[in-house]
């Protein structure tokens, strides 16, 4: 019998749930996480070791100290570069960030570089640790500095709009992605042959077809366990095989089992 490969030194905390649409994580990993994007803005701080990541503006390494950031739907990947590394992120709805700073800033960018303005790392070590003392009222002021001048003073990014072919797979797949369209069926709508859609495709939103469907599933999943409906009735309703199927996919994108995620995401009244 061939012996077991080890699992890679992975360990989460999630932090005390005091606001609502705001999350606080803690990683120390050797795992290299696969291309995907969060519905959420991030910032955080590389605690210790290093990070190296591939985003759509090129290739981001962060070390300990460096602030990174990432935007909503932003595609990233992330592998250690010096054995694991160690990194805390506060991650914020949208929605949030509208009520606290303005709608002008939530339609922003952060940009996945390392943002290494001092200010920002001040106020970012004083939200996570109102975060991590669970004091709301002081969360919520700091947040708002933080975000205030992290999005309100970034500098405007343009982004390659996808081709038309992408887009119409784009459509398809958001209309629908509990029920992912095969590769025959993004070939038609992009009007190429099999490879060339498949090619075209990854190379514009950063992940293929079906990987891409994944990540939404995963995502109305992660706002479904937050809003208390059980893992069995999430599993069922978007298209997963079984709640096993649903974790091992949760675990992969978002780092915990989604019984856990859910557990530390109440927030008490």
């Amino acid at each position: 019998m061939t012996p077991m490969t080890p699992e890679p030194h992975h360990v989460v905390e999630l932090g005390p749930a005091c606001l609502a649409g705001v999350e606080t994580i803690t990683v120390s990993s050797r795992r290299s996480f696969p291309r995907h994007a969060h519905d959420q803005f991030g910032l955080g701080i590389m605690r210790a070791g290093g990070h190296l990541s591939w985003s759509e503006r090129g290739q981001v390494e962060a070390g300990s100290g460096d602030v990174i950031a990432v935007s909503p739907n932003e595609m990233h990947d992330g592998m250690p570069v010096r054995g694991y590394r160690v990194w805390q992120m506060v991650f914020v709805e949208p929605q949030t960030i509208a009520r606290m700073v303005g709608s002008q800033a939530a339609v922003r960018e952060l940009g996945f570089a390392a943002c290494a303005a001092p200010s920002l790392k001040v106020e970012l070590e004083h939200a996570l640790a109102a975060l991590h003392d669970a004091d709301a009222p002081a969360a919520e002021e700091a947040l708002t500095l933080l975000f205030s001048e992290a999005l309100l003073k970034a500098s405007p990014i343009e982004k390659r709009s996808p081709s038309q072919g992408t887009k119409r797979a784009l459509e398809r797949i958001r209309d629908q992605p509990m029920l992912p369209p095969s590769l025959d069926e993004v070939a038609r709508l992009m009007g190429m042959h099999r490879t060339n859609a498949l090619r075209r495709f990854r190379s514009e939103i950063g992940a293929t077809p079906h990987a891409y469907a994944m990540q939404i599933r995963l995502r109305l999943a992660r706002r479904a366990i937050t809003a208390g409906t059980s893992l069995a009735d999430v599993a069922s309703d978007l298209g997963f095989a079984d709640q096993s199927h649903l974790t091992r996919a949760f675990v992969r994108q978002f780092g915990v089992p989604p019984g856990r995620y859910r557990s530390a995401n109440i927030v008490q009244d």
